[in-house]
């Protein structure tokens, strides 16, 4: 059992686990936006997310940093991103997970904003993981996430969004790398969740076993990748450089 405020607690906390994602344009115009997470693996650092929010071969993806005192985002770049897939001797097949990678500096610091048209409300760095912190789902636990979620465009180049946590789930099954975890309300259709794919789902431990990438109405539950599937792909990374 967890006490009202240890619970606000982790719920402020989930906020912070999600690292916003936008796909930009030749313009640095926003053409689509993501989640990831964040995650220190080996004196290396990295973002991770769901392959089909950050699709192969899309260009201009970046993480975003902050709203600057302009009141222009301010992103960082990673070099490339990288996809994670297995492949079975027996069959000499290669199946593609839904699940992506890339380095970024060790010294990359992002922020999580609560802003409205009067002004910043809250402000807090977001949340990195360390490579202990990744776990395997465990029935008795509590489980949320949290997202950008309600995206409208103003005008030519504004596009406003809303980060919404969503606590509560509970670990249902998995079939295979991906984890099945049931909502504590009835799903309110995949549109309310437009946005999150790549997000952390992180327990009440306030470790981190899954990302967010996709939902099923019918069966009342959110489906999140397996976060160990992504190990060979970061001790690769970490090997192949000393570092950004």
């Amino acid at each position: 059992m967890i006490t009202a405020s240890q619970g606000h607690d982790w719920r402020q906390w989930v906020l912070v686990t999600s690292i916003p994602l936008a796909r930009l344009d030749t313009s640095d115009e926003v053409g689509g936006l993501g989640t990831g997470a964040m995650l220190d693996y080996s004196g290396h650092r990295f973002i991770l997310s769901a392959e089909h929010a950050v699709k192969r071969h899309a260009r201009g993806w970046a993480i975003v940093v902050q709203q600057d005192g302009a009141g222009q985002l301010e992103y960082y770049r990673p070099n490339a991103f990288t996809y994670v897939a297995e492949f079975r001797r027996s069959t000499t097949s290669v199946r593609c997970l839904d699940l992506c990678v890339a380095e970024v500096s060790s010294k990359l610091q992002t922020w999580y904003e609560y802003r409205t048209p009067r002004g910043l409300f809250d402000k807090r760095p977001h949340h990195v993981f360390q490579s202990d912190s990744m776990a395997s789902p465990d029935p008795d636990q509590i489980y949320g996430f949290s997202g950008q979620v309600r995206h409208e465009r103003h005008g030519l180049s504004a596009i406003v969004s809303e980060m919404v946590a969503y606590p509560g789930l509970e670990y249902s099954h998995s079939e295979g790398e991906i984890h099945h975890f049931r909502l504590p309300v009835p799903h309110p259709g995949h549109d309310a969740f437009e946005g999150c794919s790549g997000a952390p789902i992180v327990d009440l431990n306030r470790k981190l076993v899954a990302l967010v990438v996709g939902g099923n109405t019918g069966e009342n539950t959110i489906q999140g990748v397996a976060i160990q599937r992504a190990i060979p792909n970061l001790e690769f990374l970490a090997s192949c450089t000393s570092g950004i």
